[in-house]
Order: structure tokens, then C-alpha cells, then sequence
């Protein structure tokens, strides 16, 4: 580093041209090593990426469905109770450390909270009016589940491509009969 009594000793003028000799002789071997580290660290999240694809492969063989649910959406951002952060940011720090363990068992956990929250809500739930019965295996959304959606694209957790998605899904699932205490053109509950 230079100081001020370099300055004052050598001149400005001098530093300036060995600075720039100096630049002159190592610039493009830093440049090397930059774009060497690039590839390398493009390479490493690949192989990251892949690991964890696979893990997940084998642990939760429909993961690929989940992840474009909107339900999981919805769960990923909810606020993890233990340290205050969303369950996204959490995700993303889990996938960014490739960390394939971790990540499994965020889709477990929203798996199992899934799961006992069908079976609470078996009960209470509203079934599709008489004529109109939801396809099997997929959701009937609540106003809840709608209006946290739209919380979260208000509030720019969901992006263009993925709010266009879930925009599509919930109109074929208001057709099919699939939202919970919608209401017909008339009025009519189209649910009970």
C-alpha cells in the first residue's frame, strides 16, 4: 500500500507509471484466474445442483410437482416459528450450501403438514356441489390459501412466470369446482 511519504519521495508521477507497469505485467494472469475461478465455481453449483436433484429423486420422487404447487409456495413463506425467517429464504440457503439432506427435508416437512392438515380438515372441508367432483389428487384451494398468494405477489415474493402459473391453476380449479366457498355467476355457492 502506498503512503504518503511514498508520494512525497517518489512523486506521483513515478508511482503512477510503476503502478501501471505492474498492472501492465500481472493484469492478464489475474484475469486468467478470474474466469478460471468462474468455471470453476459454475462447475461446483452444477454438480451442487445435480446432487441434489438426485437425492431428491429418490427420497420424494414427485418433488418436480410440489415445487410448482402453489400450496408449497404458500408454505415456503410462512415464517419458520424457531428462527423468524421464511421457510424460502431458509430453502434457498440450504440449496445454496448444496446441501441435498436439508433440502429433502423441507419437502418431508411440507409433505407431513400437508398431510395432517388434510386429515384435520377431512371434516370441515367443502366438497364440489353434486354434479362436480374435484379430479383426483388435485387441491381444493381455500380463500385463505388465495388471499396469502396475493399477499405474497404484492409484496414481490412471486415473480411474473410463477403468479401467471398459479393465475391459470386457479381458474381451472375455480371450473372444476376446486375453490372452497366460491360463488357462481348467480350467487350460488358453487361449494358447500
Amino acid at each position: 500500500m502506498l503512503t504518503r511519504k511514498d508520494v512525497d519521495d517518489f512523486g506521483p508521477e513515478l508511482l503512477d507509471v510503476a503502478q501501471r507497469a505492474a498492472q501492465h505485467a500481472v493484469g492478464p494472469e489475474l484475469q486468467r484466474l478470474h474466469d478460471e475461478n468462474e468455471m470453476l465455481r459454475d462447475e461446483v453449483s452444477r454438480a451442487a445442483k445435480l446432487a441434489i436433484d438426485q437425492h431428491l429423486d429418490a427420497a420424494v420422487p414427485n418433488w418436480r410437482e410440489i415445487n410448482a404447487d402453489p400450496r408449497w409456495l404458500g408454505w415456503l413463506a410462512q415464517i419458520d416459528t424457531f428462527n423468524g425467517c421464511t421457510r424460502q429464504s431458509l430453502l434457498n440457503r440450504a440449496v445454496a450450501a448444496g446441501n441435498a439432506a436439508r433440502v429433502t427435508l423441507f419437502f418431508k416437512n411440507f409433505l407431513a403438514e400437508a398431510g395432517s392438515a388434510d386429515a384435520a380438515n377431512t371434516a370441515g372441508q367443502p366438497r364440489p356441489r353434486q354434479g362436480r367432483s374435484a379430479p383426483s389428487g388435485k387441491p381444493i384451494y381455500s380463500r385463505g390459501q388465495i388471499l396469502q398468494m396475493a399477499s405474497m405477489r404484492r409484496r414481490g415474493q412471486i415473480g411474473d412466470a410463477e403468479w401467471a402459473k398459479w393465475e391459470y391453476e386457479l381458474c381451472l380449479a375455480s371450473r372444476e369446482g376446486r375453490v372452497a366457498g366460491a360463488l357462481g355467476i348467480d350467487g350460488v355457492p358453487v361449494t358447500r
